[in-house]
């Protein structure tokens, strides 16, 4: 299977089918110029001095809902995505069927130009719910029994709709990744907010996420990684390999997208 179409690629298709002169002038100048040459993951820079109509939100949120409805790897029919903008900042909120969806929502707004900046507080869709304080024991049972994780310098809360809040510090960037991850893992958490703080600082790459990758798969017992490969540039993760199941290989995928760092995912995994 190739690579899927590029987030940008998207985006541009989306505002390729709307009326031009309807549109916004940033949208105007990504659908009209070197469309057909543009290249993934990137857009061209409006014009310095270029008047923006910032208020537009609602061509905003049919350009963010437009590029999800494209990409098969968002459910959108079971989704109430929420777009808000004040003065170009952009707030994501509702909920949305997969953690895929809540990553490429975020991203997808990020690459508008004449947007700001991007408050994400979109939640994930859970099977079944469950107590804060039962979801607050689990993640920090979870903590406790992960010796690469040092606990007691971090603080959990989970309020009763299910998010959850990481505050405190720890030594290194693999370790703040798997508290993320593993407090995704519980049952019931629909969102993660991760103000983990990373001391002393350390520098991050694709080889350091590619480790911190290899860790996670390693120690989630839904996935055998020893049948995988695994690619990561600038922040784009491909996985190749075989699965044993469907569950496994969405599994991985969803690994990868709960890292914090991963702006994209290409599970090219076959089930065997």
């Amino acid at each position: 299977m190739g690579a899927p179409t590029s987030l940008a690629g998207r985006i541009i298709q989306v505002a390729c089918k709307w009326d031009l002169e309807k549109m916004p002038v940033a949208i105007r100048l990504k659908a009209g110029r070197n469309r057909d040459s543009l290249p993934g993951g990137t857009l061209p820079k409006r014009p310095k001095g270029e008047s923006i109509a910032m208020n537009d939100n609602d061509r905003i949120r049919k350009l963010i809902e437009g590029a999800l409805t494209h990409d098969v790897r968002v459910n959108m029919s079971k989704s109430d995505l929420q777009v808000t903008c004040d003065n170009g900042n952009i707030t994501l909120s509702g909920t949305i069927d997969s953690i895929a969806g809540k990553r490429l929502a975020r991203r997808v707004a990020e690459l508008i130009p004449e947007v700001g900046q991007v408050n994400d507080m979109l939640d994930i869709t859970v099977a079944q719910a469950m107590g804060d304080k039962e979801i607050t024991q689990h993640i920090r049972h979870a903590f406790i029994q992960e010796r690469n994780v040092e606990e007691e310098h971090i603080d959990i809360e989970t309020d009763p709709e299910g998010r959850v809040l990481l505050r405190g510090h720890v030594h290194s960037l693999a370790q703040r990744r798997l508290c993320e991850v593993m407090s995704w893992w519980v049952p019931g958490v629909r969102n993660v907010r991760n103000l983990i703080v990373l001391n002393p600082h350390e520098e991050d790459n694709d080889e350091e996420l590619k480790d911190n990758l290899l860790i996670i798969l390693e120690k989630d017992p839904l996935v055998d990684p020893s049948h995988f490969q695994l690619q990561v540039r600038e922040g784009m993760v491909t996985l190749r390999g075989r699965a044993n199941s469907d569950m496994e290989r969405a599994a991985a995928g969803n690994d990868c997208w709960f890292t914090p760092g991963v702006v994209d995912v290409d599970n090219q995994l076959t089930v065997v």
